[in-house]
């Protein structure tokens, strides 16, 4: 369904309007918290995350519990020759296998650990570890990565140490609400890696939250459908129409 602006005029008065049974009447203020709710709930897919507990946008596809922004980004950029390293798996784990070359998931909950596993992810390989454990075990991976994502339940400033240590010179790291954790982002960003915050909402989340990308300096991202960004969920394409953007001489 789609609803246009009708101002009252000479051919239609306003109490004409009022009593067309096909008339919605709303201050503007309102028509445009509607609009942004429809785009959250239905686009974004936040009400279908709520209702089936489980992390997708809109058209069901699965997502990491992170910020709807950094979603968005990640799904513009070509990662299909990346290798990653996941701490903490989940849907994003199904995220990351469907974009990248490789998936390596360090998962300290046993239940976790079985269910991806039955998943039967076909570039995706499912290790068990254990909170204490988990930056020991970054350590002696012995190769490096294009990106890691830091989500996992353990501490998350030992995580990153290790994880600094094997990041390859043009990839990235994600850092998962990354509000809650201000040394583990200082010492990323001490490491000379460029720090992104995505500040937004996220599935199954009624606050907003943080994720942030920290990028090395050799990182170059190229777009996985001939351009970037890519239009937003929710977004108008003008592109093709927009003459603030012609190329000049």
């Amino acid at each position: 369904m789609f609803w246009n602006k009708i101002a009252p005029n000479e051919t239609h008065t306003a109490d004409q309007l009022r009593r067309s049974l096909g008339v919605v009447e709303m201050p503007d203020t309102a028509m445009l918290e509607a609009s942004a709710a429809h785009i959250l709930n239905s686009a974004l897919g936040f009400r279908k995350s709520s209702e089936r507990g489980a992390c997708m946008l809109g058209d069901d596809q699965l997502i990491p519990m992170m910020s709807y922004g950094l979603i968005e980004y990640l799904m513009g950029i070509d990662l299909t020759q990346f290798d990653i390293l996941e701490l903490g798996g989940g849907y994003s784990t199904d995220f990351w296998s469907r974009r990248t070359k490789s998936v390596l998931t360090l998962e300290a909950n046993t239940e976790w650990a079985q269910s991806l596993r039955g998943l039967k992810l076909p570039n995706v390989e499912v290790r068990l570890t254990a909170p204490a454990q988990i930056a020991t075990d970054i350590a002696a991976l012995g190769r490096g990565f294009d990106a890691i994502i830091i989500d996992a339940d353990a501490n998350r400033y030992s995580c990153a140490k290790a994880a600094l240590k094997i990041l390859n010179s043009d990839g990235f790291i994600v850092l998962d609400n990354a509000d809650w954790y201000p040394n583990t982002t200082q010492l990323m960003r001490e490491a000379d890696l460029i720090q992104i915050d995505f500040h937004d909402f996220r599935p199954l989340r009624w606050y907003r939250c943080t994720t942030s990308l920290f990028l090395h300096r050799g990182f170059r991202p190229k777009p996985r459908q001939g351009r970037l960004p890519l239009t937003p969920i929710g977004g108008k394409d003008i592109s093709q129409a927009n003459d603030w953007d012609r190329v000049t001489d």
